[in-house]
């Protein structure tokens, strides 16, 4: 079989699967793009190529991905018995830094919205912020997947093949009322709707013009940081972000310094002496302790009556 052949056979597999549309394409467009660049076909391809293709100029995120791609592709390859081996088995380990969520700030919300950016820009705004839809689900959104009678909307082509009714927010739900209650709410030329890059871009470009330093992504961000700052339970904030588990919503939820400083404010306060007390000869460091008893009777009460003192 060529590459062609062994492709559809795989496309047909992962729809057995129940792999999502968008999933299986862009797996195909990945697994394509390596053959174009290594110059060999999925059953001569080797372990150095491999490796040259992943030390490319990629995010660390995007490495890992590729690498798991590459394992998933070439394994199956090798228990339908195309190729003895895969060359995907060791690849080296990918390192990908953690770093903090970042969401958008609420005013940066605002500032966007009247930078003049066009009413479809800032429905794509509102859905990802207040509903905390993905640029994928932001793109499949029509008159029918609204419930316009009990004010709910569908989270069409979710993550994972996941659709859920979600509550729509006033402020969402007041713009929508501009819209048809029939067809897709952002069609695309060429028939369905807009591509989930479309969105992306679009809202790539309005952050660049408007000077906001940040990802359409982090929009959900804000989504699950401000629902948990506003006292919300995690389980509610999780389910409004239609995530399976609440270990995903670490990805998007930050602290505030405010909240920070409330916490710090609960800790214990101890009395900082002016002075070290220190000279050369001095008392052992017991004895010199012992010495300074306004310090040590505060520190010693303290403990003992569970009151905290500022520092």
């Amino acid at each position: 079989m060529d590459d062609d052949a062994l492709l559809a056979y795989w496309a047909a597999y992962m729809t057995a699967e129940s792999c999502t549309t968008g999933t299986i394409r862009e797996r195909l467009i990945v697994v394509r793009a390596l053959l174009r660049r290594s110059e060999k076909t999925l059953l001569t391809v080797n372990r150095h190529d491999l490796i040259a293709d992943l030390a490319r100029d990629l995010s660390p995120k995007t490495r890992q991905n590729y690498k798991s791609l590459f394992h998933t592709l070439f394994a199956w390859l090798q228990d339908e018995q195309f190729r003895a081996d895969n060359p995907a088995a060791r690849l080296p380990r990918t390192r990908v830094p953690k770093s903090e969520p970042d969401p958008v700030s609420t005013e940066d919300i605002a500032y966007l919205l009247a930078s003049g950016i066009y009413a479809k820009t800032r429905l794509y705004v509102l859905l990802y912020a207040y509903q905390g839809f993905r640029a994928v689900e932001i793109a499949a959104v029509s008159g029918e997947t609204i419930d316009w009678d009990r004010r709910r909307i569908l989270s069409k082509d979710g993550k994972g093949g996941k659709e859920v009714w979600r509550p729509v927010h006033d402020i969402v739900w007041a713009e929508l009322q501009k819209y048809p209650r029939e067809g897709y709410l952002f069609p695309s030329r060429s028939g369905g709707h807009i591509s989930r890059k479309t969105v992306s871009n679009v809202l790539s470009k309005a952050f660049k013009r408007a000077g906001v330093e940040h990802r359409p992504h982090q929009l959900r961000a804000w989504h699950a940081t401000e629902l948990i700052e506003a006292g919300v339970s995690t389980i509610v904030a999780q389910h409004s972000m239609r995530h399976s588990d609440l270990q995903s919503l670490n990805r998007y939820v930050t602290v505030s310094d405010a909240k920070l400083r409330e916490a710090m404010a609960l800790l214990p306060g101890v009395l900082v002496p002016v002075r070290s007390g220190r000279v050369s000869g001095s008392a052992p460091v017991a004895q010199r302790i012992e010495q300074q008893p306004s310090n040590l009777s505060v520190a010693r009460s303290n403990r003992a009556g569970g009151t905290s003192v500022a520092a």
